[in-house]
């Protein structure tokens, strides 16, 4: 929700200081004006897009935007887990009354989809325009009368334009449009093919737009109130920004030595044949009737500035537009959220076990992944049926599982890919009486070994391989200790590295344990490779489930839509570590 409010925000901003400035210039010329709107809305589109290519810059809202949410707790139960080098506990922090059931939706994916929904429809209904203009470029014949391609051969000169432009005719059409940009055409109806006289006029209009690309400039429009539907502000600047395209190609026109009152009539003659729906994607002559005796006055005053924009103009709007919109883009609001406590950290070999290989997926920021999970949204809310339930809960179930099982096969590979280096390093120091240099470089130094040996009986009997897949995911042996001590003596190395790979820990095994949860090792494994907090299972316990089984808890998570996306493989770790002195390496591999 805070993403929505912040890109509301700098939309208003973006869209308010364009019209302002646009106010401050009336007495400019159309072409200088229309620059500076659209500059506006190329602005708006960007700051769109920007965050897919922009480093984030974010900045905590003030408190009238709402704190970050806590997790909720239950009086009495455990809610903070704070996880030190050797130490673990676990804090209660707050009691607050039980929390409601979890929608189907969350109030934050409802805001989202209600923005998205009108914002893809109004993008698909542009791209129809786009689609039916194809399909009457398709139907219409190429116009081979000698006045007309003369007057176009005329107009092209004047204005310098050196690109070919299709001049073809329609049925289908009540007045003249262009559209185009690597090869523009120019559309014609009946009507206007018979009044020859008027030849010059429209093909200088039209051809305007051609040569300062406002077709791009037209579709730019689109999209931006597409985007910012919710503005009225971008909607004023839209409307603005075609109002001056128009005023800027009748410019041209009277600078062509087209007489004013001629093109005046034309104008007035033309109005009554508006093609609202073909100028969706499409310029046109004929003026709206909104804008018909805004576009007539100007084109009789004969004190109206006319010019074309300078250069330095153009560049000076842009350099100020990229220097406002950059940061502005950048930006990034996020609720503000109480400072956490910082554990202190002495250990060389410190690892953060709270953390799994991989996090949880980022709220997007940029429109175009806003719309498309908004979208998403109100289609499951729209298609979704009760007899559909089971097959969403076993697919849910399913893609839980993937998700857990693929943290451990990262893992483990890691893990393997070490035992394999460490074989290398043996043969190569036992081939070439090196020593040990390879293991210490993979941080197999006999402080480390000497530690994990001490932890428990089994893991005395480790080779080194064993002992370098640990070493490679992170298994440190405090954290070997805190799982020991949380309930699982026997657990193995290949345990320890599924465990090492999903960030459980003992203090999170011990707060679920405290809320009823049973189950073994595999089972917790499962829970937080979900992402299953302590203050779910508390809410669970409080409901009435005295003692809960990991299925139970999956089940009720993966039914809120809390399924986290499947985990990267994990990074090749060589930690490195001091040269000590010679040492006797652990028991290797038989054939190692």
């Amino acid at each position: 929700m805070s993403v929505l409010i912040g890109i509301a925000l700098k939309s208003l901003l973006i869209a308010g200081l364009t019209l302002g400035l646009l106010e401050l210039m009336k007495l400019r010329s159309a072409a200088e004006r229309s620059w500076v709107a659209h500059i506006g809305l190329l602005g708006l589109v960007i700051m769109a897009f920007a965050p897919l290519v922009l480093p984030s810059w974010d900045v905590a809202v003030p408190a009238v935007f709402g704190t970050a949410p806590e997790a909720p707790t239950v009086a009495g139960q455990p809610a903070t887990l704070a996880v030190s080098p050797a130490t673990t506990t676990v804090t209660a922090t707050r009691a607050v009354p039980t929390a409601a059931p979890r929608a189907s939706i969350s109030a934050s994916a409802a805001a989202t989809a209600v923005y998205a929904v009108p914002a893809a429809i109004l993008l698909f209904i542009t791209f129809l325009a786009l689609a039916r203009l194809i399909a009457l470029r398709a139907r219409a014949e190429v116009l081979v009368d000698g006045h007309w391609l003369s007057a176009l051969a005329r107009a092209q000169r004047r204005m310098g334009f050196k690109h070919g432009t299709a001049l073809l005719t329609s049925d289908d059409l009540a007045s003249p449009i262009s559209w185009g940009l690597m090869r523009p055409v120019i559309l014609l109806n009946t009507r206007a093919v018979e009044a020859s006289g008027e030849a010059e006029a429209i093909i200088a209009h039209e051809l305007a737009h051609v040569a300062r690309m406002d077709w791009a400039k037209l579709l730019l429009a689109r999209v931006a109130t597409a985007l910012f539907w919710f503005n009225p502000l971008v909607w004023i600047l839209a409307r603005e920004a075609h109002q001056l395209r128009e005023e800027a190609a009748d410019d041209s026109v009277l600078a062509a030595d087209i007489p004013d009152t001629d093109y005046a009539q034309l104008l007035v003659g033309v109005a009554r044949h508006e093609c609202p729906g073909l100028l969706l994607g499409a310029h046109g002559v004929a003026p709206s009737k909104s804008s018909l005796a805004r576009r007539v006055a100007r084109v009789l005053d004969g004190k109206t500035v006319r010019g074309p924009a300078a250069r330095s103009f153009a560049a000076g709007v842009f350099v100020g537009a990229v220097a406002v919109a950059a940061p502005l883009a950048a930006l990034t609001l996020t609720p503000a959220k109480p400072g956490p406590t910082k554990p202190a950290t002495t250990a060389q070999d410190t690892v953060d076990t709270s953390k799994p290989y991989y996090s949880a997926p980022e709220t997007p920021t940029d429109l175009p992944r806003i719309i498309a999970q908004g979208v998403s949204t109100a289609v499951v809310a729209a298609t979704g049926r009760p007899d559909d339930a089971e097959q969403a809960r076993e697919a849910a179930l399913e893609k839980a599982a993937e998700a857990r099982q693929d943290a451990i096969d990262a893992a483990q590979d890691a893990a393997d890919n070490a035992r394999e280096a460490t074989k290398n390093a043996i043969r190569d120091a036992q081939l070439h009486n090196r020593g040990n240099i390879g293991l210490q470089a993979m941080g197999i130094t006999p402080d480390y070994v000497a530690a994990m040996r001490g932890v428990a009986p089994q893991f005395a009997r480790l080779s080194a391989s064993d002992m370098a897949g640990m070493r490679a995911v992170g298994v440190t042996p405090e954290y070997a200790r805190d799982l020991i001590g949380a309930g699982f003596p026997s657990i193995s190395a290949d345990d320890i590295v599924g465990a090492r790979a999903v960030g459980l820990n003992g203090s999170y095994v011990r707060a679920l344990k405290s809320a009823g949860v049973r189950g073994d090792l595999d089972d917790f494994i499962q829970l937080r490779s979900i992402g299953i907090d302590p203050a779910f299972a508390q809410r669970a316990h409080k409901a009435g489930h005295a003692t809960i089984n990991a299925d139970d808890l999956v089940e009720l998570r993966v039914l809120g839509r809390t399924v986290p996306p499947a985990p990267p493989r994990p990074p090749r770790a060589a930690l490195p570590a001091a040269a000590p002195p010679n040492w006797d390496p652990p028991e290797s591999d038989p054939g190692g």
